[in-house]
């Protein structure tokens, strides 16, 4: 029955495109500057044809184009799963209003680095006048100010998409910026002897989305100004998107709350609920509000313990949008292992994988060494055989 799976290389499928790959032809674009900007070659990477759909990204001179605020998020964002949940996801926001089949992606370039800085900083009149924060409570103690006027946002990111002309240029079609806020405000503070005092305020998701409106509109007024880029995105189409981060010792990332869209030389549209979530598997809460997940889960999980002769601890976490699972990720931390028995234990896990999980959703199973290390990739797509990569 196993010969049917192939140890596949995943990592290929990722890197070079083993799925298949519709070739397109170089794209040139005329930049505006100096002669040196104007023979750039804009290349669009080949292709690959997906589930996830994902966007093709733009190279330059052959070269991946890193974002302004490159490892930006990793000094403001505690969580590396909300992170990267942040990230992966707002390009999923981003399907909504700009077709992958006729856009391309670029980190964005317009929200420089300092610019981000202060943006994110709290507001003064005179030292930063340009921060979206609120400004300190001016009365109470320092623990009183701070619980005042909570810092909500925590992180911009800012994606672009291009799409081609009728001369084969590629232009700026439009622009998506992901507000990532806090739903726990921790900060600190200290005594008169130099001792820090460490605290935590929750955040309402009534505040949170409040605050996270603000902001937006806020951020649209800028990017729609004279000052910048001399008013050219008063034409381009503005996305907003509003991610809520988990608390920071939180297993599972966040998800986005709402979006919402301001077309050419208009204001925001009426926000849409973004109905997302995840959830622990296993957990009380799954057993609750997941409860058929959850039982597959916990069916899998008792096959996997029944493979070896030692207790084996499996996670997952699940991702909804509006309470129908769209994708689970499990990991299987090992102890000890050989080679041979990854393999036979990757082969099961695909077999299991066809039993247990046959709903209309993406099923992706780690198998990891104690050091951390990924043994062994299994992946199971809809209607599809899993994918099996041995490391």
């Amino acid at each position: 029955m196993f010969k049917r799976w192939g140890i596949l290389c995943l990592l290929l499928f990722l890197l070079t495109g083993c799925f298949p790959i519709t070739p397109r032809e170089e794209e040139q674009v005329v930049e505006e500057g100096n002669e040196q900007e104007q023979e750039q070659v804009v290349e669009v990477v080949p292709q690959v044809i997906t589930p996830d759909n994902y966007y093709q990204s733009v190279l330059y001179d052959g070269s991946y184009l890193h974002g302004e605020s490159r490892g930006f998020g990793n000094s403001v964002v505690y969580n590396r799963l909300d992170l990267d949940q942040l990230e992966i996801g707002l390009t999923r926001i981003a399907q909504q209003y700009f077709d992958p089949d006729r856009y391309f992606f670029r980190e964005g370039q317009f929200i420089k680095r300092n610019t981000l800085n202060s943006w994110l900083m709290r507001y003064d009149e005179e030292t930063n006048p340009q921060g979206l924060n609120p400004a300190l409570g001016e009365s109470g103690e320092m623990r009183e100010r701070e619980e005042s006027q909570p810092r909500y946002l925590s992180h911009i990111l800012e994606h672009n998409y291009l799409v081609e002309d009728s001369n084969g240029q590629l232009n700026l079609g439009g622009i998506v910026i992901g507000l990532s806020m806090n739903s726990v405000y921790n900060f600190r503070v200290e005594d008169e002897q130099g001792r820090y005092y460490f605290y935590e305020l929750p955040l309402s998701d009534e505040a949170i989305e409040q605050e996270g409106q603000r902001i937006a509109n806020e951020i649209l007024q800028r990017l729609r100004s004279e000052n910048m880029q001399e008013g050219a995105f008063q034409d381009i189409p503005i996305v907003f998107a509003l991610f809520r981060e988990q608390a920071r010792e939180s297993v599972i990332p966040g998800n986005f709350i709402a979006r919402s869209k301001a077309a050419a030389r208009s204001e925001l549209e009426r926000w849409q609920r973004v109905n997302e979530r995840y959830y622990l598997f296993p957990s009380t809460e799954a057993n609750q509000e997941a409860r058929n997940e959850a039982d597959q889960f916990q069916r899998f999980k008792d096959d996997i313990q029944d493979f070896f002769d030692t207790f084996v601890g499996v996670v997952g976490k699940g991702r909804y949008v509006d309470n129908q699972v769209q994708e689970l990720e499990i990991e299987i931390p090992l102890r000890f292992q050989g080679k041979a028995e990854i393999v036979a234990l990757s082969q099961y896990v695909a077999s299991e994988l066809q039993q247990r999980f046959q709903g209309n959703y993406k099923v992706s199973v780690t198998i990891t060494s104690v050091a951390g290390n990924t043994e062994s990739v299994i992946i199971q797509n809809p209607n599809e055989e899993p994918f099996i990569h041995i490391f």
